[in-house]
């Protein structure tokens, strides 16, 4: 989060990883770095933007004025970065029923995927597991894409564990386009926040069986890394890089590789 985009990209390359999620954050209103990153990144190395949040109005519908304002300038940056994906997750707000919450997520994808198409960026919606989302379970991000073709999905380790960790039969995996796997301290689930997330196998969810319910379902990839923590901030960010790769092989059963390009991983 505290390293620029074009850096990212060549850490990522030194630690084996195939490609790199982006953050809008970062490129957001930084030209020289999205000038700098567009040179950088190889075609098809930028898997997805993270992203845009969709937002409600406090009766629960689409806030559509904000969303026309805010997704113009993340489909320039796709565009200039070619990336794959634009990530999409729903808004915080307890206030919302859950009903109309799914009604004005459908809205919303519905326009991302209309005007997405049109430059060959695919969509994916990932539901955040947070106590105060209305779309923080499997099952609710299978219901809000039932019906909506050309949407797909993000899985989160994070957040399937703080919804519970529970099966995964609600869930249409065979829309999966991406997976993050992540760790989480020993708190109580609905209190976890992305500052909290740990390198894999560092925490307490099995994520083990995650996999193997995603395998078992036909998902074999790709598999991303998060390092959302600040305290990883400060650290050397390749030496983060590097450990986060180690940890992934060994969830993943896989042995040690000695270089990148042997699977369709992304951080």
């Amino acid at each position: 989060m505290t390293t620029p985009t074009p850096r990212q990209v060549e850490i990522a390359r030194a630690a084996g990883f195939d490609g790199v999620e982006v953050r809008a954050e970062r490129l957001l209103d930084a030209p020289d770095e999205l000038y700098e990153a567009a040179r950088a990144v190889h075609p098809g190395e930028v898997w997805s933007l993270n992203g845009i949040q969709l937002q409600v109005r406090p009766d629960g519908r689409l806030d559509r004025r904000r969303l026309d304002a805010e997704l113009e300038p993340r489909l320039a940056i796709c565009r200039d970065l070619g990336a794959a994906y634009l990530l999409v997750v729903p808004p915080r707000a307890a206030h919302v029923e859950r009903d109309r919450a799914v009604e004005a997520m459908r809205e919303g994808l519905a326009t991302i995927r209309d005007r997405a198409t049109a430059d060959g960026i695919g969509v994916a919606f990932e539901f955040l597991g947070f106590a105060d989302c209305p779309i923080d379970t499997p099952a609710l991000a299978g219901l809000v894409v039932a019906g909506l073709p050309g949407v797909d999905l993000v899985l989160d380790s994070c957040h399937w564990h703080a919804s519970g960790g529970g099966s995964l039969a609600g869930f249409p995996t065979e829309r999966l386009a991406m997976v993050h796997l992540n760790d989480a301290p020993a708190k109580p689930p609905r209190t976890i926040e992305d500052a909290d997330r740990l390198l894999p196998g560092l925490g307490v969810i099995d994520l083990a069986s995650l996999v193997r319910q995603l395998r078992a379902a036909g998902h074999e990839g790709p598999w991303s890394l998060e390092t959302f923590n600040p305290e990883y901030w400060s650290a050397d960010p390749l030496g983060i890089a590097i450990e986060g790769r180690s940890r992934l092989d060994r969830v993943l059963g896989r042995p040690a590789r000695s270089g990148p390009g042997e699977a369709p991983w992304s951080t």
